[in-house]
């Protein structure tokens, strides 16, 4: 009885730490890994297309010296436009937490976003056509300063932007009919080919999408529109017809909406 005592507490004694060590150990969770941070100056370059629409309406009055009479008339027209750009931007991204983000932008960009269309003003004294001609105008190139607000799902980044834009156009008017019959016949003229060039001010907004690829490089698809609304210019036609000089001073004013949509690669500073 004794022996039997002895051999259970041995078993006892030794057995319960091998069953322990028998027992499979749990290995510890992973650790989550690095949570990408939009916080940091950035900078970089773009590229892409633009279209839209330009309004132009203007009076004008042409002076024939030779005989004393003046006649003013009034015109409008609409055309499309369309055409390339590129240029560069620099911001700032402030990251609130792991989600939000909010920042603000300024670029710079050359543009070649065109248009042309015919129109011809009628006189305001009851005398019919006074000419015909078409208007070119361009959208030289443009900058713009705007507040984004975002949403990041780490790496990848949604935002919404909005602010001032500036933008230098000119615009170019080419005489191809003059007198009562116009469009259909034209009295004999000749006349130079006037331009303007002109700043405005205006707004931009829109939305993006931004992908970091690598720790400081990001890619960035974006939509903006510019608008630049009652933008003044004026430009003097000088020429002759049937003998008589003349001078047409014309005011205009043009309200220009441009869509714009560019890729960007950028450089972030952390």
């Amino acid at each position: 009885m004794k022996k039997l005592a002895t051999a259970i507490a041995a078993i006892a004694l030794f057995g319960t730490p091998a069953s322990a060590a028998d027992m499979p150990v749990k290995a510890p969770p992973p650790m989550p890994g690095p949570v990408y941070s939009w916080t940091g100056f950035y900078l970089g370059g773009n590229f892409g297309g633009g279209w839209g629409t330009t309004s132009f309406s203007g009076t004008a009055s042409a002076f024939f010296p030779t005989i004393g009479v003046t006649t003013p008339s009034a015109g409008s027209s609409s055309q499309r436009t369309q055409g390339i750009l590129g240029g560069g931007q620099v911001g700032f991204n402030y990251q609130f937490g792991n989600r939000w983000v909010a920042g603000i932008e300024a670029d710079i960009d050359g543009a070649g976003i065109k248009g042309s269309t015919g129109s011809c003003f009628t006189t305001t004294n009851g005398l019919g056509p006074a000419g015909c001609g078409s208007t070119n105008t361009a959208l030289n190139d443009f900058g713009t300063v705007r507040g984004r607000l975002g949403y990041a799902w780490t790496n990848v980044l949604l935002y919404g932007t909005g602010g001032l834009a500036w933008g230098q156009n000119s615009t170019t008017r080419i005489s191809t009919c003059v007198g009562a019959m116009c469009p259909a016949a034209s009295l004999p003229f000749t006349s130079n080919t006037p331009s303007s060039s002109s700043s405005s001010v205006g707004w931009a907004a829109g939305a993006g999408a931004e992908w970091a690829f690598l720790p400081n490089w990001s890619l960035r698809a974006e939509y903006l529109h510019l608008q630049f609304n009652n933008l003044g210019t004026s430009y003097v036609i000088t020429g002759t017809t049937i003998g008589l000089p003349f001078m047409t001073t014309t005011n205009a004013n043009l309200n220009i909406g441009v869509d714009i949509v560019r890729v960007g690669l950028n450089y972030q500073f952390h």
